[in-house]
């Protein structure tokens, strides 16, 4: 087995804290990751004429680490260009605040937006002959005073000139945190004009609660495409041998001198993480420091039960996926149910059944969903 690590021997020897931050690095294959990367990447690089892309899924599913990992592709794509004008960014983002009283902070976004961009004189943006009852995108909750439009106009300068392909937005469901059906549409028209007036992609990394567009009004989804990263199920055959490559491959980066020998606990651990890659990681991280800490050879499964995640936390995960497979579910079947019956009458069985039971939902994985 000595032969199978994948890290450097002279590891052991190193600090428990390098230890950690070494594991903390390890990337682990995901299939429905590099599924909804490919397709990103390729709207990121060939854009169309839908410049708004919504990722959602369950908490701890892996959706940061599909963020982290399309930034880093992005960057690779466009190496050349970069190094033969400096001045490219090709790629930026932010995790948006919440909405606070129902209204979004325009003002605040713009100068989180150009502080990531690494803008200067944010402070000092001024709103010239700008036309303070102009409001061509029918914004409402621009409540920050008149200096939004100068810093949205900034904002769209910096995207144009500084050749950004792609901007992500990450917690992006708060975007939608306002109140009222009207207000959602507002903010998609928002974010579709300065994605079409930039021609930047938008890609959204949320929860479930992205699908407020399409819930509120069909024609607002029909103005993004929509990925869903589901996790791996335990029913599922595909899914299993897919997590317990996850498995094999995570415990051969253990910093410690033996090998755990876990695929026999595949199911415990895909159990208790809810089949979500990420849940499983940060588990396994808390567990290899206990086992540090411990001065164990080897990381042991008392060190697994004492970090896994608490009955309580785990019952608001499964909720949290249940709640959103049953509205996505609502919402896929609702538009298959439109549709011509020689198109919708191959799914009419799927759409009575119950979710957590195997449907047509769960393979919809990179697949756009439009509204």
């Amino acid at each position: 087995m000595t032969e199978k690590r994948l890290f450097s021997w002279e590891l052991l020897e190193d600090s428990t804290e390098n230890k950690l931050k070494y594991f903390k690095d390890v990337i682990i294959p995901h299939r429905n990751i590099k599924t909804i990367l490919e397709q990103l990447l390729k709207n990121a690089i060939e854009p169309d004429d839908a410049l708004v892309y919504l990722v959602f899924g369950v908490t701890g599913v892996g959706k940061s680490r599909l963020k982290a990992e399309f930034e880093k592709r992005l960057l690779r794509h466009f190496e050349a260009e970069i190094i033969a004008n400096p001045g490219s960014l090709v790629v930026g983002g932010i995790e948006v605040d919440g909405a606070e009283g129902g209204k979004f902070n325009y003002s605040d976004y713009y100068i989180q937006v150009l502080e990531s961009l690494q803008e200067v004189l944010i402070d000092y943006k001024e709103n010239y002959e700008i036309d303070e009852d102009d409001n061509e995108d029918n914004l409402r909750g621009d409540h920050e005073g008149k200096n939004s439009k100068a810093l949205r106009r900034t904002m769209q300068k910096v995207f144009t000139h500084r050749q950004l392909k792609a901007y992500t937005l990450d917690e992006a469901q708060h975007l939608f945190d306002v109140a009222g059906g009207r207000q959602i549409n507002v903010q998609m028209n928002w974010l579709k004009s300065i994605a079409n007036k930039t021609q930047t992609v938008h890609v959204l990394f949320g929860t479930y609660d992205l699908l407020k567009c399409q819930e509120v009004n069909g024609q607002v989804g029909r103005r993004s495409e929509d990925y869903y990263l589901p996790p791996y199920y335990l029913d599922n055959s595909d899914d299993q041998k897919e997590f317990k490559k996850a498995i094999n491959t995570l415990q051969r980066h253990f910093p410690v001198e033996n090998e755990p020998e876990l695929n026999e606990k595949w199911e415990y651990f895909m159990e208790y993480s809810i089949g979500c890659i990420g849940i499983l990681k940060s588990w396994w991280y808390r567990a290899l420091k206990n086992a540090l800490d411990d001065g164990a050879k080897t990381v042991r499964i008392k060190d697994f039960q004492a970090r896994e995640l608490s009955s309580g936390r785990r019952k608001t995960i499964k909720k949290e996926l249940e709640d959103g497979e049953r509205r996505l579910a609502a919402l896929y079947f609702e538009e298959k149910a439109k549709k011509p019956k020689s198109e919708s009458q191959a799914s009419s069985k799927s759409s009575t059944r119950k979710v957590g039971e195997r449907k047509a939902i769960r393979d919809l994985v990179g697949v756009n969903q439009e509204g």
